[in-house]
């Protein structure tokens, strides 16, 4: 009876029989390195054209400006909305009086404080001013 080994070395002997494996001289290696070339160059050419870049910057500056002016829009039209509203209780008389040409002005001035303050404190004013920057 034959051992494991012997066994295992008639078996190899059979399979290198059966299987042919032709020689890989230079050509094979030159077209090896020619493909890993060709992959190197284009891995190092850019990746997405730099029009895109700049088309996402202005996109993205139009949406923030967009959403800028939605919330002076909505800040104005809330204070003229809430200055209608009757309060039954007493106010305290003031030294100024405050007519709706000011409040407008009022309200716009505290819409352009409220945006920079966002520009100055929130992630999207850190993005926006690293665009610019």
């Amino acid at each position: 009876m034959k051992t494991n080994p012997e066994i295992e070395a008639v078996l190899e002997r059979s399979l290198r029989k059966q299987v042919k494996v032709r020689q890989l001289d230079k050509s094979f290696d030159a077209g090896v390195w020619a493909r890993i070339e060709a992959e190197e160059s284009r891995s190092a050419a850019p990746a997405r054209p730099a029009s895109s870049s700049s088309v996402g910057r202005w996109l993205f500056v139009l949406n923030a400006v967009g959403i800028a002016t939605v919330c002076v829009f909505l800040g104005v039209f809330l204070f003229q909305w809430l200055a209608g509203v009757q309060v039954d209780t007493t106010v305290p008389v003031s030294s100024f009086e405050v007519s709706d040409q000011t409040a407008t002005v009022w309200a716009t001035g505290i819409a352009g404080a409220a945006l920079l303050a966002g520009l100055l404190y929130t992630p999207w004013g850190s993005r926006l001013r690293d665009e610019f920057l």
